[in-house]
């Protein structure tokens, strides 16, 4: 490594976000594929580490099952390290309301992740244009593909300016969540429309029929791209070829992600969990000169994007009201399924057999239930919301 390098506790501390934004060390990085592969080994070797206490995290000690289902997943984890490191975070499942099934956990975490893409209806130059998550569909990935996925968005930081919570604000917003234990009203009124609850008769024996309730609140990712900066970096990473268009100069990816509640029911030894979010619909948006379909169409072909994932996303025809669910290869098997009163959407089996999940929307709404449960026991809770 060269002597003018940064040394490995710098790099740690600048992944841990511990030290002021550096626009130096950001330029550094980017020219020094030293300093890369160890940035790259340091994050790494952290989100291993993690991935492998985390399953000692939760409130109570988990079932043999889901140990052993967590030790096998590390592998997977580790290949996808980089969606877990994001300098830019969205909400995600806090350690109080983390569910067994680790593969359900990566597609539904994922999804917000993806959300950033520029999923959306295609807008008249100059004003903003809204894409709305009003359909679902899955999207197959492998541990690879997660991890250049994430890698490649990880790079928009070096094609512009991004705006929105800072880390500790998205932490201390995790923090209150997990803290929280409010009534069904409350948790209404924090997202906005009123929550809907299961027939306790439909919950798995030995749940309470109390849930235990939580809201995250809603945040907003603001990405202004800017050319110089793309241009800069592309020419650093060897892609001189890659040019940002001339009209995306300034134009803003607005990326809205509304409050959720969570609804926890656990047994008297909270082995085993069911969770049900709710949330109104992901909104994405454009302003300047750029439309959405432009910006989904570029963002697409940035280098480092799996062919397969590309394909598949542009295999969506209603791409402008189709939230993509990535699902992972060989660990969840899936489906599209119908709900009671039209909902629409995706009912999630983990191959382990350790939990299911199923994702839909309707009216204008996003539902998710997930747990260690089995997935006929899981669909008759999810029928009950929708028919609520």
């Amino acid at each position: 490594m060269n002597t003018t390098c940064p040394d490995i506790a710098v790099w740690r501390a600048w992944l841990d976000q511990e030290v002021e934004t550096d626009h130096d060390l950001q330029d550094h990085l980017h020219a020094c594929p030293d300093c890369r592969r160890t940035v790259d080994d340091v994050r790494d070797a952290a989100t291993a580490a993690h991935s492998a206490v985390a399953v000692l995290a939760p409130s109570a000690v988990p079932a043999p099952s889901q140990a052993a289902v967590a030790r096998e997943r590390l592998g997977w984890q580790r290949a996808a390290a980089v969606a877990n490191q994001r300098r830019r975070h969205l909400p995600r499942v806090s350690g109080g309301w983390r569910i067994a099934a680790s593969g359900i956990a990566a597609a539904v975490v994922f999804t917000f992740a993806v959300a950033l893409t520029p999923e959306g209806r295609a807008a008249a130059a100059g004003f903003l244009a809204q894409f709305r998550s009003q359909q679902l569909t899955a999207i197959e990935i492998t541990p690879q593909s997660q991890a250049d996925i994430m890698r490649t968005f990880d790079t928009l930081n070096n094609l512009g300016v991004v705006q929105g919570a800072t880390p500790s604000e998205v932490r201390t917003n995790e923090k209150t969540a997990a803290q929280q234990s409010l009534t069904p009203e409350q948790a209404s009124q924090q997202v906005g429309f009123t929550l809907k609850t299961p027939d306790p008769a439909t919950l798995p024996r030995g749940l309470n029929a109390n849930p235990r309730i939580a809201v995250t609140q809603a945040m907003q990712e603001r990405f202004t791209f800017s050319k110089d900066k793309a241009a800069r970096y592309f020419q650093s990473t060897g892609h001189p070829e890659v040019s940002l268009p001339d009209k995306f100069d300034g134009a803003t990816l607005v990326v809205s992600i509304p409050a959720a509640a969570m609804l926890q029911y656990g047994d008297s030894s909270s082995h085993d969990a069911l969770v049900i979010g709710q949330a109104s619909e992901i909104e994405v948006g454009v302003q300047g000169n750029v439309s959405l379909s432009e910006m989904r169409d570029f963002l697409l072909s940035l280098p480092g994007l799996p062919a397969q994932t590309v394909a598949q996303l542009k295999q969506i025809q209603n791409w402008n009201e189709t939230l993509p669910i990535p699902v992972p290869v060989d660990k969840v098997n899936w489906q599209q399924t119908t709900f009671p009163k039209g909902g629409k959407g995706l009912l999630l089996n983990d191959n382990s057999g350790v939990g299911s999940a199923a994702i839909w929307q309707q009216d204008g709404h996003l539902y998710g239930v997930a747990g260690s449960v089995k997935a006929t026991d899981l669909k008759r809770v999810a029928d009950s919301l929708a028919s609520r």
